[in-house]
């Protein structure tokens, strides 16, 4: 286990969510079979699956001398790959004006990502549910499946993402070791809802949280967020961090999470 943080001051935690957002991805990009490119000045995580949220660039301290060729050398590496990408453009990134950079490197702007912080301390230690849910920890490969084709009917994306994230994603453990942990909601025994944790950087991460239309706005999206926070805080941990979207944001307020600051979102896809 990381040194654990202990500092939930709100310049922790936004330091914390730059730290975790790189190490956490590397993490499983590796555990997928995937490849992490890291260089001096940045830090690119292949997780080798053809969709842009699990490929990333994650750290860039470029200058203005370098920038243009190492924009082009990631687009190289995704080009081979034939896998879009995302790059967050955070507080730590260099130089300031990276976004223009990325712009005119065929990148498109996909707007704003808040970065979200909470003491796990202040967390609730349960939510009311409706009758008939239950949360459960993703323990063989029968359940990631499940997990897999209900994060991606959350996502809306089409059916044929199930098997491309799913074989990359059954190469981690299921135990305590693995780079994520994934959490499935379900509704009277049917699949509704989806989260994970990374404990990665002495702090607890939260990704891929949705839940499937149908079962929307009756806090089964705010439950299955907060159960892995309770099970990184039962072990020890004391910061939680996420990056919001538009329609999980109030979800997460609400928990008690508070923005830092937001990362601004560039694209690219061979397309």
């Amino acid at each position: 286990m990381s040194d654990i943080i202990t500092d939930t001051s709100p310049a922790s935690l936004a330091r914390a969510n730059e730290l975790h957002y790189e190490e956490a991805f590397a993490a499983c990009a590796l555990a997928y079979g995937g490849e992490v490119f890291d260089e001096p000045d940045l830090r690119f995580c292949a997780s080798g699956i053809p969709i842009s949220a699990w490929n990333r660039v994650v750290r860039a301290t470029l200058t203005p001398e370098t920038a243009d060729d190492r924009i082009e050398w990631v687009i190289a590496q995704a080009r081979a790959r034939e896998t879009p990408f995302l790059w967050n453009v955070g507080p730590s990134m260099r130089p300031d004006n990276l976004g223009d950079y990325l712009i005119r490197h065929g990148l498109a702007d996909a707007g704003d990502e808040p970065a979200m912080g909470v003491a796990l301390a202040t967390l609730p230690s349960a939510l009311p549910l409706p009758d008939g849910v239950t949360i459960e920890r993703v323990r063989d490969l029968a359940a990631l499946e499940q997990w897999v084709a209900t994060m991606t009917d959350g996502f809306e994306a089409p059916p044929s993402a199930v098997e491309s994230q799913l074989a990359p994603i059954a190469h981690d453990t299921f135990d305590d070791t693995a780079a994520a942990r994934y959490y499935l909601a379900s509704l009277h025994g049917k699949p509704v809802a989806t989260a994970a944790l990374t404990l990665t950087g002495g702090m607890a991460g939260i990704f891929s949280v949705t839940t499937v239309p149908a079962a929307r706005r009756r806090g089964i999206g705010a439950a299955v967020t907060l159960a892995p926070l309770l099970d990184a805080r039962a072990a020890g941990y004391q910061i939680g961090v996420l990056q919001a979207s538009e329609m999980g944001y109030p979800v997460y307020q609400r928990i008690g999470f508070t923005e830092q600051f937001r990362y601004h979102v560039y694209q690219w896809s061979p397309a």
